[in-house]
């Protein structure tokens, strides 16, 4: 898990970019001192060290408390990249009080970040979690949600050394949605990366380097040497764990080539341990010591303390390998030494905590004797006062006897005049009923009115259809075949075919005014097939462009014919006024079936009207129908958009 603070190295070269910090150092000089850091931070640090120590040179001798702050936390940023933890601890401290001295708290959770990550690589993960939730709660404070993020994502690190891969998954989660919120497509290849590391950890290797891969390709495209290493080191010990030590040293020479061009010294000392393993296992025993002597050099210098312990004992077994016993007992001891004065500190930890949950229960036992005194003096001036009610006792009862019945007496007032209200609002209620059965009555009667004329409007139609079908539309029909045998008859045929074609028209004008009076079963022909037919022949006579739209169509066809009927009408009244009076070119009508209800929207491009008061024929006409039905209509008309009339009718009738 030595891989996972490279999160840091990735993100915190923000808090150098933060829009809170104003650029109060605006001297050539310390701009292009700035400049080199930034560009060498994760391609040269030791480039990027110098350049934060003249920052810091250059913001003293200015007496610049806030640059001073910058360029501490820059050393602070480059100690973890270089995996120098104690001088990211110096330093991250010292910026934290300057910029407490300053007043400014925008930087203080990504310098927890930083000290956080720093106590995690040296194996104090009890402080490493302490100062992560210090950013975290300064990062809410100041409304900073990459830093949150940053929190989120250093926490689950620490529950993934910990084998707590749900605890760590749920705040790798919480760092995604932060990240996708500020677009921050490199905070989301990081927990990406870190999802890679649970995977890797549960040894769900294949899905894993999946992951690892995907990174991997965007930081190369990127050119982050720095994020380029972290997935390769990764990678490299996957073919470790799974034994594949041949292929495993290639991947763990190149990603060590790339750790020494960068410096980074604390992932060189883990490289140069995994080269010892796969040498070891493949019998190249001298090759193995020497690369566990060198990430031991590493490992002293830097105090790392976590990995020593695995380089002395790892150095000690192949010295017993090899019959050299001085030294492997050697290195045994220096494995044993640090081992002891680990679990010493853990013990002294352990006692300090002891101590602390002494000291609490002693004061809460304190607090229990305390609070025992003070219930038996409650209990002594119980007694004392309880003379003294004995004697108030029967004038309250004489007084209390008194008070009794005046509330009874004022008790039965109030519920006489409650009685009284009482039948007031019932009378009222009645009335109120009364009214409504009587507008009930009217509206019954009234709807009762509009289903007789309705009927009669239909019978009617119904009777000028048969008598247009049956009786002009039959003397034309035999009109047509008569003249079809005299044109049959004659040579000249042209003016004769002309005549043939106007009776033809006339023949169908008169079919369709009679299906448009009378339409057939829409259930044989089918109701959009009808309302088609319909809407061309209107838009041929009246020159407009008309566009209809039935959805979905097999569900129209199935509702009842006496509904369809009413749709038919209103359609065909809207069209009528439409062509009246909108000098409109272009309509469309929408009609869609859904659960409960039939929804009608007539649009056009008319001058459009203002509503009146009193409607006009068509309108009324209109309505009735959709009172009948049960139904709504909402007109939007104006003279800029045309007119809009959208009508929803129920599709189940009682």
């Amino acid at each position: 898990m030595l891989h996972i603070k490279k999160i840091l190295i990735l993100i915190t070269t923000w808090f150098m970019a933060m829009s809170a910090y104003p650029q109060l150092v605006s001297t050539e000089n310390i701009d292009v001192v700035i400049a080199n850091y930034r560009a060498s931070l994760n391609t040269n640090p030791k480039k990027a060290e110098e350049a934060a120590k003249k920052w810091l040179q250059i913001s003293t001798q200015q007496n610049d408390t806030l640059s001073q702050a910058r360029a501490h936390y820059a050393l602070a940023n480059v100690g973890t990249v270089l995996g120098d933890y104690k001088l990211t601890i110096k330093h991250a401290d010292i910026t934290i009080e300057l910029l407490t001295e300053v007043g400014l708290e925008k930087g203080i959770s990504a310098c927890y970040n930083l000290l956080g990550v720093s106590y995690k690589n040296l194996g104090d993960y009890p402080r490493a979690m302490d100062n992560f939730l210090k950013c975290l709660a300064f990062a809410k404070k100041n409304e900073n949600k990459v830093q949150q993020a940053n929190a989120h994502q250093n926490i689950a690190t620490l529950y993934i050394l910990q084998k707590k891969y749900t605890d760590a998954a749920k705040n790798l989660d919480r760092a995604a949605s932060l990240y996708r919120e500020t677009n921050d497509d490199d905070g989301v290849l990081i927990t990406l990366f870190n999802f890679a590391n649970i995977l890797k950890e549960q040894g769900r290797y294949e899905e894993a380097l999946k992951q690892y891969q995907t990174v991997l390709e965007y930081r190369k495209k990127e050119g982050n040497k720095a994020a380029v290493a972290y997935v390769m080191i990764n990678i490299s010990q996957i073919l470790v764990d799974q034994e594949r030590y041949q292929a495993a040293i290639p991947r763990l020479e190149e990603t060590l080539k790339l750790l020494e061009e960068l410096h980074f010294n604390s992932d060189m000392a883990i490289v140069l341990n995994d080269l010892g393993v796969c040498e070891s296992k493949l019998g190249n025993t001298q090759k193995a010591i020497e690369y566990y002597e060198r990430s031991l050099s590493i490992g002293e210098s830097l105090s790392l303390t976590n990995y020593n312990t695995s380089f002395y004992q790892n150095l000690s077994d192949l010295y017993e390998k090899q019959k050299k016993y001085k030294k492997a007992l050697f290195y045994y001891h220096k494995a044993v030494d640090i081992s002891l004065a680990s679990r010493a500190l853990d013990k002294e930890k352990y006692v300090a905590e002891l101590q602390e949950k002494y000291e609490t229960e002693l004061k809460e036992t304190k607090i229990k004797l305390l609070e025992k005194d003070k219930k038996l003096n409650e209990i002594e001036l119980e007694q004392a006062t309880s003379d003294v009610k004995k004697q108030r006792l029967l004038r309250n009862i004489f007084i209390m006897g008194f008070i009794t019945l005046v509330g009874v007496l004022f008790l039965l007032r109030y519920f006489y005049l409650q009685r009284i209200s009482a039948q007031k609002e019932l009378a009222a209620q009645q009335e109120k009923n009364a009214r409504q059965e009587i507008n009930q009555l009217i509206r019954d009667h009234k709807l009762s009115v509009i289903e007789r004329y309705q009927k009669g409007q239909e019978e009617e139609r119904a009777r000028l259809a048969r008598e247009i079908h049956d009786g002009i539309g039959s003397d034309l029909a035999g009109i047509k075949i008569a003249f079809e045998h005299y044109l049959e008859t004659q040579e000249d045929k042209k003016r004769g075919k002309r005549l043939l074609q106007a009776i033809d028209s006339s023949c169908k004008d008169v079919r369709a005014l009679s299906h448009q009076l009378h339409p057939p079963s829409f259930s044989k022909i089918g109701f959009e097939s009808f309302l088609k037919d319909v809407i061309e022949q209107f838009s041929l006579h009246n020159n407009l462009i008309c566009n209809l739209l039935l959805y979905p169509k097999e569900e129209i066809d199935e509702i009842p014919e006496q509904i369809l009927a009413h749709v038919y009408r209103i359609i065909q009244e809207l069209l009528n006024n439409i062509a009246k009076h909108a000098k409109a070119t272009e309509i469309e009508i929408q009609l869609t079936k859904h659960k409960d209800y039939l929804n009608l929207v007539v649009s056009d491009n008319g001058v459009g009207f203002t509503p009146k008061k009193k409607p006009g024929i068509g309108i009324r006409n209109i309505q009735e129908r959709i009172e009948k039905l049960k139904g709504t209509i909402e007109i939007d008309s104006s003279a800029q958009s045309g007119t809009s009339i959208a009508i929803d009718i129920p599709v189940k009738i009682d």
